[in-house]
């Protein structure tokens, strides 16, 4: 029976495959998102990307029990272009500052950065350590894990300072699944965040079956960030 209490973010490893210290790790980097995304709203007031103006008060009125229990979700709920490979395939060259590109960023308070760095360097330690399972928690290409995997960890840094500019709240085109979420986790309703948690899942893992699923020619073709 579900209780109405906080989740604990190591009850995760029994809602995905997720090792517990990977779990314990994707909730942590969660909770920063979560932070990052309010004080973009913050910063953006009404006059922000329709992402921040459709729940950019909700992530602001999130307490810190609400975040936690928001963040402890199987995905991860930041998009750094993980879905493009039209972007990530230069990191098979010497050059890792090719694959940078250019582009408003969504995110322009100086908190960006640092969440940046945490966000790579955590899909880098995933894609290494349990590369099928990278595909739906980060939302991931193949090409784009493969080229990430293959990175040194010195790259991976600098890959995080010149990609900051990449990074968007997860499923800009589903704002509904945000608001149940983000409501269900501000009233403390467990069984509604319950639910949530695995549309997202299987949204996901929807996600990713389509993308293993393309065309080795469609594959390469340019994918907008989602």
């Amino acid at each position: 029976m579900l209780r109405n209490e906080a989740l604990d973010p190591l009850e995760l490893g029994r809602a995905c495959w997720l090792r517990r210290e990977m779990a314990e790790a994707l909730a942590d980097v969660n909770h920063r998102c979560l932070g990052l995304f309010a004080e973009q709203a913050l910063a953006a007031g009404p006059h922000g990307p329709p992402a921040l103006r459709q729940v950019g008060e909700l992530w602001r009125a999130l307490d810190e029990r609400s975040r936690r229990q928001a963040a402890a979700c199987p995905y991860l709920l930041i998009d750094a272009c993980f879905a493009d490979p039209q972007r990530w395939r230069w990191l098979s060259s010497s050059r890792v500052a090719d694959a940078a590109g250019t582009g408003a960023s969504f995110f322009t308070v100086p908190q960006a950065a640092a969440v940046a760095r945490t966000v790579f360097v955590y899909a880098w330690s995933l894609v290494v350590s349990h590369p099928d399972g990278a595909l739906v928690v980060l939302g991931m290409h193949p090409q784009c894990a493969s080229l990430l995997g293959a990175c040194t960890v010195p790259q991976v840094h600098e890959l995080a300072e010149r990609g900051c500019g990449w990074l968007r709240p997860r499923w800009l085109k589903r704002m509904w699944l945000w608001r149940k979420m983000l409501v269900a986790a501000a009233e403390d309703d467990v069984a509604a965040l319950e639910r949530a948690r695995m549309q997202g899942l299987q949204i996901s893992a929807a996600e990713a079956w389509d993308t293993a699923h393309r065309s080795p020619l469609a594959a390469w073709s340019h994918l907008p960030c989602q």
